[in-house]
């Protein structure tokens, strides 16, 4: 979103839509923030923390999600996807049974939990 707007998908679009306009509540976990910060230390993006602490200054609807026992319960349970970082962000998905915006197709191939992108 932050990195390549261009790029997302008509329902991702939509969906982020919908988060300007009040007609949802979208969180961010603490795993999309700590893979963020490693992903721009390894140079993989130029998105870091002071830019998503602007995007989400910018548009107060967005709700930082602290990691707890809840989102780790479901995190014991998902031990299908290697990815450390994407089994904490479904995790935090299921828990709060919210449809997750990603174009990662393997998390979207899993069923695990509702996902939003085309």
């Amino acid at each position: 979103m932050l990195a390549a707007p261009q790029k997302l998908g008509p329902r991702a679009r939509s969906a982020l839509r919908d988060v300007e306009t009040g007609r949802c509540q979208p969180w961010v976990p603490a795993a999309v923030v700590a893979e963020l910060i490693l992903l721009r230390e390894l140079g993989r993006t130029s998105i870091g923390l002071p830019e998503l602490r602007r995007a989400m200054t910018d548009v107060p609807a967005f709700r930082l999600l602290p990691l707890d026992l809840a989102q780790l319960d479901e995190f014991a349970g998902l031990s299908r996807f290697r990815d450390p970082f994407d089994r904490l962000i479904v995790s935090a998905a299921r828990m709060l049974r919210a449809t997750l915006v990603t174009r990662d197709a393997a998390i979207a191939a899993s069923g695990v939990t509702d996902t939003v992108w085309s």
